[in-house]
């Protein structure tokens, strides 16, 4: 096939990810495929390091209607010959340009939805997803009941396909314990510590500030309990931090948290945890942090934010806490921490889980009949 992945995203942001993933294995696949992206920006230059095809001539984004026009009839220009099969758009904002630039052409146009903002149910909406697109896919079944509910559709036009991850080959629980040991050491922590550890950008939503909380509640009991804060790539404002540090200070926490900032070894390290937080209170629609952590075989204890609560499956890939409270993610928590067996057991699950639900073989392969059954024909709505 050849296919255009619209991923007009200033950010990378699991949006972003999530379309640079559907390129990476339709590409690995033999397919041909170019990414619409906007020029000099943070996702460009993140899918141009994945070797990826971008085009960024097509400002689909202009307020100008002139300049929106030209683009559109640039684009159809483009698909005609390239013989372009099927376009996949993650943008609410570009649905309808795309569907105007495949008009009288047997281009097929798929929407994929990852936002965590509710989708509104009005006409135009109804139109361009219901009536009008080929497909439609949901980063996860939080994401697919909200697009149920707002475009009033039956269940089976919306497929529900999960973020991917790598699933390299597990190290040696004792060259684990080792490269721990030695990390904790180079930090100047005792080498038999429990590690915690936290990956995503020190932002409110991200809920550092209630990790923190629930860290203290925990220090008692776990005298020997850290929790390392890896940063994604990405320019957060310092003040931020440096509330957060100085509330570490206040729960009397200064050497239980370690701030680590965006290192190129995120994966590796997040792999040497006992156990992998995610104490978000807003978004996670697709999750990614969490299946990395299960590729690792780390078992996951998360807040029941967006689609966590269907990604990290209870007592058996991780835990996930009552409510949005410190005391409920300390509850969680405490199990996996006071238990070694658990934390085993719960690992393995998490790395089935991974291999099982997430593998980029089976992405693939649901993308794949997702495309396949729009290029055949869209079920009616």
């Amino acid at each position: 096939m050849n296919l255009l992945i619209s991923s007009y995203v200033h950010w990378w942001n699991a949006e972003a990810a999530y379309a640079a993933a559907v390129a990476e294995v339709l590409v690995r696949d033999g397919h041909r495929v170019w990414v619409l992206t906007r020029r000099g920006t943070y996702n460009g230059a993140q899918l141009r390091a994945r070797g990826l095809e971008t085009l960024n001539e097509f400002p689909l984004w202009e307020r100008d209607p002139r300049r929106v026009w030209q683009a559109i009839r640039d684009l159809a220009a483009f698909q005609a010959r390239e013989r372009i099969d099927l376009v996949d758009v993650f943008r609410s904002h570009e649905t309808g340009w795309h569907l105007a630039a495949a008009r009288g052409q047997p281009v097929r146009v798929v929407r994929t939805r990852g936002s965590a903002l509710p989708l509104r149910g009005h006409w135009l909406n109804r139109k361009l997803y219901r009536d009008w697109c080929d497909g439609l896919i949901a980063s996860s079944e939080f994401v697919r009941k909200d697009m149920l509910r707002a475009l009033r559709v039956p269940p089976e036009r919306v497929r529900t396909i999960y973020y991917p991850v790598d699933l390299p080959p597990l190290p040696d629980p004792a060259r684990r314990e080792a490269e721990r040991r030695a990390l904790l050491v180079q930090l100047g922590l005792p080498a038999d510590a429990l590690v915690l550890t936290v990956v995503g950008r020190v932002q409110p939503e991200k809920g550092h500030a209630p990790l923190l909380e629930a860290v203290a509640q925990l220090a008692h009991a776990h005298p020997r309990l850290v929790l390392l804060v890896l940063d994604k790539a990405f320019d957060d404002p310092p003040e931020l931090r440096e509330r957060l540090q100085a509330r570490q200070q206040e729960l009397g926490l200064p050497e239980r948290v370690r701030w680590l900032g965006f290192r190129d070894d995120v994966r590796h390290l997040m792999g040497l945890a006992h156990v992998g937080v995610i104490p978000s209170i807003a978004s996670e629609v697709n999750c990614r942090v969490a299946v990395e952590f299960f590729s690792a075989g780390v078992p996951v204890a998360a807040f029941p934010t967006g689609a966590l609560p269907e990604v990290v499956e209870q007592d058996l890939s991780g835990r996930v806490a009552a409510a949005h409270t410190p005391q409920a993610l300390a509850a969680a928590l405490e199990p996996l921490l006071a238990d070694a067996a658990l934390r085993e057991r719960l690992g393995g699950g998490a790395r089935r889980q991974a291999e099982a639900r997430f593998s980029r073989e089976r992405f693939l392969a649901e993308t794949l009949a997702a495309f396949e059954a729009a290029l055949r024909g869209r079920v009616p709505g």
